[in-house]
């Protein structure tokens, strides 16, 4: 005869379920993600702050598949190697962010000519890549955690390294916050810099942003062709210490899945806007998905998470002053060998590979 549990015995049945469906969350999808014949030669990427150095750092470090970068609140390449006397980290929290005055701000001569070299080197791509590129660059009035100072480097940076000042749109005319611009009355005012960092002004950057690298395109779709793509990115990560996140997001519109060669765009959160933080608002609410349904791009969101431990990022940022290489009094976290930069390129790498005969695909 089955015995009746007792509370106690109850109480742990209930623990133990719960652990078991807090663990299954826990893992990664089993979507691999799909290869779809992309055309990586029109690459192009864009990101908002923390996620804005990043999108510099894939930049140029892959400027050979790259057309073009959207960077939204974000300092120039190697900027936490602005000035030597101070820490990578000491740079990054305050010369590349609030620095008291110009002076102390992106030492932009010096991040040139180590651009240059790296270049020379072979450690990122030729400089000469960039030349027929367009770039996107913003910074709103009201931020104060990565100052207009501090941005009008970036602009400064890809001048001096060949970019055509007709072909960067800089705009600093939003009283913005520190944030993501939309056109949606249900996010944050946009003067604000508030979590999660995504703020209404009446236009929709990500749509910009693309105009800007590609040009002509058609106004975003109202609805979707195809489910987002939940898939697992562990499988292209090969150090311990990147905090990048088991799970990562793709858009792949109908027309890409079914033989259209189709651009890929790159998109990085910032600091605090992952999906394990504010879930899906960044790379389901942000309007790329829309553009990239009515033009035929495949949108990549990859994914960091917080870290309390090895390595250290507990606000959940991109790597721009060393974070995933700690202990080294060296890190790379900006050629084309860097841990985080390595594993995303693995990831464009699949998305163009040889069409897979299917392609199966987790709704989000």
């Amino acid at each position: 005869m089955r015995k009746t549990p007792t509370p106690r015995i109850k109480a742990g049945l209930a623990l133990a379920a719960l652990l078991a469906v807090t663990t299954a969350h826990a893992q990664p999808p089993t979507t691999k993600l799909p290869s779809y014949g992309a055309d990586i030669q029109k690459t192009s990427v864009s990101g908002l702050s923390s996620g804005a150095f990043m999108t510099s750092q894939l930049y140029v470090a892959f400027s050979d598949i790259m057309v073009g970068a959207g960077i939204v609140a974000g300092g120039p390449y190697l900027c936490a190697k602005s000035w030597s006397d101070n820490t990578l980290m000491e740079n990054a929290t305050t010369t590349c962010m609030d620095p008291l005055t110009p002076g102390v701000g992106p030492n932009t001569p010096s991040l040139v000519q180590q651009t240059s070299s790296l270049a020379s080197s072979g450690k990122i791509g030729a400089l000469d890549n960039l030349k027929n590129d367009r770039i996107y660059i913003f910074s709103g009035q009201n931020d104060d955690t990565v100052t207009t100072t501090v941005v009008d480097q970036t602009y400064k940076f890809f001048t001096s390294v060949g970019v055509p000042e007709s072909s960067i749109k800089y705009d600093k005319s939003v009283d913005a916050g520190h944030a993501l611009i939309t056109n949606s009355n249900t996010d944050t005012s946009c003067s604000l810099t508030k979590a999660p960092y995504i703020n209404d002004c009446n236009f929709e950057q990500s749509a910009v942003i693309l105009n800007q690298i590609y040009s002509d395109l058609k106004p975003a779709a109202d609805q979707l062709s195809s489910p987002i793509i939940a898939f697992d990115q562990s499988e292209f990560i090969d150090s311990d210490n990147t905090s990048m996140s088991d799970t990562a997001y793709a858009y792949v519109p109908a027309a890409c899945q079914s033989g259209k060669s189709c651009p890929i765009h790159v998109v990085f959160h910032g600091c605090k806007q992952g999906a394990a933080v504010i879930g899906d608002k960044y790379y389901a609410q942000t309007g790329y998905n829309q553009m990239a349904e009515a033009n035929d791009f495949i949108m990549l969101y990859p994914q960091v998470q917080p870290s309390n431990a090895s390595p250290l990022n507990p606000e959940g940022c991109w790597d721009f002053w060393g974070y995933s290489s700690p202990g080294d009094p060296n890190p790379d976290y900006f050629t084309s060998n860097a841990p985080q930069l390595r594993a995303v390129h693995k990831m464009i790498s699949r998305l163009a590979g040889p069409r897979s005969a299917s392609a199966s695909l987790t709704k989000e």
